[in-house]
This record gives C-alpha cells, structure tokens and sequence, in this order.
C-alpha cells in the first residue's frame, strides 16, 4: 500500500504491496476530517473538532478487512494535525473491539479511559507532551 496526504505538507505515507490508499484532509471552520481512500473508495475517517477546552475525534472505519495500516494512518494524520500538537484534552469514539485504533490513541496519549457504550468505545485521555 502506499499513501499520500493532501494537506499542505503532511506525509501519511503506509506501505505493502498492491494497493493505494489515499489519505485526504479537509478543514473547514469548525472542524478538519482525515479521509482514507482505497482506490478512490472510503474505507475510514476521523472527524476532529475543537471546542478550546476539548478534542473531539469520531473515528469511523469500513467493516471487514481493510488494507494494512489503515488503522494507524487515520490515528498518525489526526494527530498529526496543529490542535493535537500540544497536550489537551481528547474525547475520542471508535468502534467498539477496534484494538488497532485504540491502540494508536495509546500511543499518543497519557491516562487512557476507554469504557463501552453499546457498541461503540468512548474514550477520555490527555495528549502525551
């Protein structure tokens, strides 16, 4: 797989064999949306608000198997993005069992919470310094 970003100058670059994942952000007033296509279809997003206080992240992926490092390339661009550059507190929802996304919030941030909410992972944590 490879990947390319379109945002300004960011890389979200994933690699393996065979496929190509595109991976798209959109910013507009109130909100920047990390789209990852394969071969023009979507396969995920993250919706990424800031209310000043918070930041909110709506994870939202295609059922069944999707290219390697999907996963990863959503949680690497959203936080990649300037108003997770800093600590702050981060509201996160993603599908409920999805280990590779949690797993990538993890890895960003400090003091994890992730409790379930019918079928979906609501979770509550701090961007690591």
């Amino acid at each position: 797989m490879t990947g390319s970003c379109d945002h300004l100058s960011q890389d979200c670059s994933a690699r393996d064999t065979g496929c190509v994942i595109t991976c798209l952000v959109r910013d507009t007033e109130d909100m920047s949306r990390v789209l990852v296509e394969d071969d023009g279809h979507p396969i995920g997003r993250v919706d990424v608000t800031d209310d000043g206080a918070v930041v909110d992240l709506r994870f939202s992926v295609n059922q069944g198997h999707l290219p390697v490092g999907t996963r990863r390339l959503l949680v690497e661009v959203a936080f990649d993005l300037p108003m997770l550059k800093e600590p702050r507190l981060v509201h996160a929802t993603l599908p409920l069992g999805d280990v590779d996304l949690l797993a990538g919030l993890r890895r960003h941030c400090a003091h994890v919470d992730a409790r379930a909410a019918g079928a979906t992972c609501l979770v509550d944590a701090d961007v690591a310094p």
